[in-house]
């Protein structure tokens, strides 16, 4: 009988285990999701669709301030005018979850393609993003991201 209790409280253990690990990594699911998404909205220009990532409230510091989502969307719009394309190249996402709140550090490579008159150039940046992303509703949103450039280089397209 002993041995048999004892059998079921492993068992029991176990399973609990297992389902925490699951909902460990939806939730960290959940922040690497909505990081990939802002790329991916950034990149195709479908700036209405960062009201579905970022809380209204968002934040963006580091080279510049922006204090709400209505002020970046803005500020992307402006942005659009003067590169034909982007592309952003998500290196690293590192970061925890404590209760409600991701915090955490995406590595970034963002590609800027513009027109300096007939010549056509690439503005490479190397960035890293300080996240704080919260669940709203069991949905995950951006709070803020602090912009840190650690590099960039332009160069000629053929």
């Amino acid at each position: 009988m002993k041995k048999l209790k004892l059998i079921l409280v492993l068992l029991i253990s176990i399973s609990v285990g297992i389902i925490h690990a699951k909902d460990a990594q939806n939730i960290n699911d959940q922040a690497e999701k909505i990081i990939y998404l802002y790329a991916e909205i950034i990149d195709s220009k479908n700036f209405s669709e960062l009201k579905s990532i970022m809380q209204t409230n968002f934040k963006m510091t580091g080279m510049y301030e922006i204090n709400s989502l209505e002020e970046f969307m803005f500020a992307m719009q402006e942005l659009d005018k003067s590169f034909t394309q982007t592309m952003h190249f998500i290196g690293n996402i590192n970061g925890e979850w404590i209760d409600d709140t991701y915090s955490g550090k995406t590595y970034c490579i963002a590609s800027h393609i513009f027109n300096d008159g007939e010549q056509t150039k690439k503005l490479d940046m190397g960035i890293i993003y300080t996240d704080v992303i919260k669940l709203d509703n069991n949905k995950a949103k951006f709070v803020s991201r602090d912009f840190k450039l650690i590099w960039s280089n332009t160069t000629d397209v053929l």
